[in-house]
């Protein structure tokens, strides 16, 4: 049984305050906590209910949790439903340490750049969609939705533990990297069109920016690219996930089987 000020505690990292105060965050869900742990996450412990130590799936994710010497806490159906985020918990959850700031940021060769995301979801896809077309660091600027949000979590569906992820602002870092080789890239609704882009670098920045009002303007000057998605039909715009996507898939097409 957990004590009501520990329930609390917990269920406290769902906020960005709390997340800040304890530097820590909790994650929910078994392939969450799987992947967290076959990644080697820093972790503080796991919580997992009575009835769930008994069904081999879960005693698979103790027994890598035991692997790597982090501590199991048996809680009940009640305590799990108070320190969860969800309607209808999975009955296993785990408190990880959140990475403090980089202040040394070293860019790799495909990077995708993150302009003022809003909407938790949108940002948890294109996590997720990031991973699986080869991006090697995802870059966001400080006005963006923190990646440990709750909602972020379950929709970039392990994303966090595959990929490098920092927090800045684009034009500082290349400010101070005048040499860079990378080609940068803009989405923009004017940009030229997407299939048009045959010129490609080993080395790329991509930037995607708000969900209303596109890409800020103090970044225009850093592009070397403006790119658009054609469309056949009438509506307005397409997702930021969405495009990102597209996008993605273009710029890794050489390497897709």
């Amino acid at each position: 049984m957990l004590i009501r000020s520990e329930i609390l505690r917990l269920k406290s990292l769902h906020t960005a305050k709390g997340r800040k105060s304890a530097n820590t965050v909790l994650i929910e869900g078994l392939r969450l906590v799987e992947d967290c742990l076959l990644s080697q996450w820093p972790t503080k412990s796991l919580f997992i209910t009575e009835d769930n130590m008994s069904k081999p799936k879960y005693i698979k994710a103790v027994n890598l949790a035991k692997s790597v010497a982090i501590k199991h806490v048996l809680v009940s159906k009640n305590d799990m439903e108070r320190i969860s985020d969800t309607k209808n918990p999975q009955g296993i959850a785990m408190e990880i340490y959140i990475p403090l700031r980089n202040k040394n940021i070293l860019l790799e060769n495909k990077v995708l750049y993150l302009d003022k995301i809003s909407d938790p979801g949108n940002l948890g896809t294109i996590m997720r969609t990031a991973v699986w077309f080869g991006v090697e660091q995802i870059l966001l600027s400080k006005n963006c939705t923190d990646i440990w949000n709750s909602k972020v979590l379950r929709s970039a569906m392990g994303a966090h533990f595959k990929i490098i992820c920092d927090v800045l602002n684009l034009d500082e870092l290349l400010n101070e990297n005048l040499d860079i080789s990378h080609k940068v890239y803009g989405s923009y609704i004017n940009g030229g069109p997407l299939k048009d882009l045959k010129a490609f670098n080993d080395k790329w920045i991509l930037i995607l920016g708000n969900e209303a009002h596109g890409i800020s303007e103090y970044l225009e000057k850093y592009i070397d690219k403006k790119i658009r998605i054609e469309g056949s039909g009438y509506q307005e715009s397409l997702n930021v996930a969405v495009a990102g996507g597209i996008i993605l898939k273009h710029l890794n097409r050489e390497h897709l089987s």
